[in-house]
């Protein structure tokens, strides 16, 4: 443990929260795609809000994926997915992070 990460977003639900940690006894801890932010000395994620909170409520650790080095990623919105440049999708994680859950694991 010992990772602190900015989730996505702050908000979720209890239902799906239930669903992945079933799902995640099963399947084991998650690998999350995360941004480092020497800003803020944390990983910035971009994606895994439902899955990180499991892990956290389950004992589990997080595994991150580093793709700050990355020009771009898919990532998923507002339920398509979509082709981001890391940079600017940085840009944004680092302006929402002070407004989002901050989870320790």
């Amino acid at each position: 443990m010992g990772k602190t990460i900015a989730l996505l977003h702050k908000h979720y639900s209890e239902e799906h929260l239930a669903e992945v940690m079933e799902q995640m006894e099963e399947l084991g801890a998650p690998v999350i795609r995360a941004i480092w932010s020497e800003l803020y000395g944390m990983w910035l994620a971009v994606e895994g809000c439902h899955r990180i909170r499991a892990a956290v409520e389950l004992g589990e650790e997080v595994e991150i994926e580093d793709i700050s080095e990355e020009e771009t990623i898919e990532v998923q919105e507002d339920g398509e997915m979509v082709t981001r440049r890391v940079e600017e999708l940085l840009e944004e994680l680092t302006d929402n992070a002070p407004y989002t859950a901050i989870i320790n694991c």
